[in-house]
């Protein structure tokens, strides 16, 4: 069962759990588990377009309750299949021609397909994960506690390579982690005759888990409403959200792809096909727009909805918290997608990247290259509304942020380092260096844009630091506390300086390369001397690595009162 459900079931469930022994499966090619064998794909009947149970497939019901398939002349008939590997199977006996799933399920299918003679063309992309999927710890403070320790996840499902992008951005090695598979990705609806075989369970029952990988809800329950799990109904004690797709909102793509051998006969109607889901896509945004106007065509696409992804008519509120937890890309998002324009987080790039990480974890054996259908976009926008692109708003408050994190450091800056700190990256600068130029610190600002695009909710200090030598000196000479206090301030200063010279070279870096930037997620600050790596330094060497801008990536979900996120 590969779902990212909202539903309220799952944490009622919690506490009812008796402990039982996870059923950990070996994780493994698809190659070795799919032993179907390609067959054509039916040639009349129906286009059976598979589902999941994910907000972004809303939008696919809604262009078959709004006949919209059937205005690109196309004979629609959707289905539900949560079990990827099924899907797969569905695919190459020729069930249907579409693969519906993350982009990185989609490539643990890859070398299944090339096995057979085929291969996959990426066609559409629906959503990105926005807060539907986290990770949830024991006593980790940051990703890069977590090597030598051990995972849950479920194999074949939505969380592999949004684990593996976690431990890749804290430089933690794959092989010096123990992913601990289960068949299921959430506490089962059906009887499992005993057996535990969910990573929220597994994480519940098995004390030697470090970390578990879920939707929402589940870590939630866990984490006893998002603080720290108490250990009483159905909570983990000490456990806590160590980070959402609220924060890395880059990294899990719902996509759908095609056989190839049917794209290459059949272009023309895939083409249709992604034409009709951008209009669904459209079509609902408008139906949630005036849905107070709309209220019965509301109510009957929410409840087919509700009906197909979860099985219960009722349960339209958790449709409706389910598609909170997702991202539509639409037009604009597919062209940056698929072409590359204004973005890291391209197809290219996260297939590299998934590919890379699959076969360092034994998913896959070896890389296969995924084809995407190379759409002429002008001939797609024709009929479509929302095709121009529209500047994102800015996310932060520049101001409040830094008056909240001054707060913070003065009271506390080693605190204030720790406390929601994901990851780093350090530039060192001369002792009167006032120029950052970008050549200089091009491979810095490159790890800085993978990072910040990746994790786009995060927020990003630029912190400017400086060497205590000097002041420390002068107090040991005795020098008055009204001039200790004044050196302190022109270090303070000095490192503002630096800090916000780093943040327009970066910036500046960024728009040269093409890229779509939110400025306000960029924050530049001046800490002095009050966090020096070494204090006080004994060496020259100590003393050069005091003087350094840190690019400080912080996980601020827990804060975004404070911060005061712009809506």
């Amino acid at each position: 069962m590969t779902k990212r459900i909202f539903v309220f079931f799952t944490s009622l469930f919690l506490p009812l759990v008796f402990a039982q022994s996870p059923a950990y499966k070996t994780g493994q090619p698809l190659t070795d588990v799919v032993k179907t064998s390609k067959k054509p794909v039916a040639s009349k009947g129906k286009l059976k377009v598979p589902l999941i149970t994910w907000g972004g497939d809303v939008a696919t019901i809604m262009g078959e309750k709004a006949d919209l398939f059937k205005q690109e002349g196309l004979d629609v008939e959707v289905f539900v299949e949560n079990n990827f590997p099924k899907q797969v199977e569905a695919c190459l006996s020729g069930e249907t021609p579409l693969l519906r799933g993350t982009l990185g399920m989609i490539n643990s299918a890859a070398e299944v397909f090339q096995k057979n003679g085929l291969d996959l063309v990426v066609i559409y992309q629906m959503t990105w994960s926005n807060g539907g999927d986290a990770m949830v710890v024991r006593s980790a403070k940051k990703p890069g506690d977590l090597k030598g320790k051990s995972i849950a996840l479920q194999l074949y499902g939505p969380h592999m390579d949004y684990a593996a992008n976690i431990l890749n951005s804290a430089k933690v090695p794959l092989d010096q982690v123990q992913f601990k598979w289960l068949e299921e990705l959430t506490l089962p609806t059906f009887d499992t005759k005993g057996k535990t075989i969910d990573p929220v369970t597994a994480f519940i029952n098995d004390s030697n888990l470090d970390a578990t990988m879920c939707i929402i809800p589940d870590a939630l329950a866990l984490t006893s409403g998002g603080e720290v799990g108490t250990g009483s109904s159905g909570s983990v004690k000490g456990a806590r959200i160590l980070l959402s797709t609220k924060t890395a909102s880059r990294v899990i793509s719902d996509v759908y792809a095609v056989r190839s051998d049917y794209f290459d006969a059949n272009k023309s109607q895939v083409e249709k096909l992604v034409h009709a889901l951008m209009k669904s896509e459209e079509a609902l945004s408008d139906l949630f727009a005036n849905k107070a106007k709309r209220q019965s065509e509301y109510q009957q696409v929410m409840t087919r909805a509700a009906d197909l992804l979860l099985g219960a008519p009722q349960a339209v509120p958790d449709i409706e918290a389910l598609m909170g937890d997702c991202e539509f890309v639409g037009f604009e998002g597919n062209v940056s997608f698929f072409t590359g324009k204004g973005t890291t987080r391209n197809f290219d790039n996260l297939q590299k990247e998934i590919q890379s990480s699959f076969k360092a974890m034994g998913l896959m054996r070896q890389s296969v290259t995924m084809k995407n259908a190379n759409w002429n976009y002008q001939s797609l926008a024709a009929g479509l509304k929302n095709v121009k692109e529209v500047p994102a708003a800015p996310k932060f408050d520049a101001q409040k942020v830094v008056s909240k994190v001054e707060k913070k450091i003065s009271v506390e800056p080693t605190t204030w380092a720790e406390e929601g700190t994901l990851f780093q990256i350090e530039i060192n600068f001369g002792a009167n260096q006032s120029d950052f130029t970008e050549s200089q610190y091009a491979n810095d600002y490159q790890k800085a844009i993978e990072i910040a695009e990746t994790y786009g909710g995060s927020l990003i200090m630029i912190e400017g630091h400086s060497d205590p030598l000097g002041i420390l000196k002068a107090k040991q000479n005795g020098t008055a506390q009204v001039e200790i206090s004044q050196m302190e301030q022109q270090a303070k200063n000095l490192s503002l300086e630096r800090a916000d010279a780093v943040r327009k070279s970066f910036l500046s870096f960024c728009k040269k390369k093409g890229l779509r930037i939110d400025e306000s997620q960029f924050v530049a600050i001046g800490m002095g001397i009050t966090s020096p790596k070494f204090n006080p330094p004994r060496t020259k060497e100590e003393w050069e690595a005091n003087r350094r801008v840190v690019f400080r990536i912080k996980q601020i979900e827990a804060e975004l009162s404070e911060f005061s996120p712009l809506e």
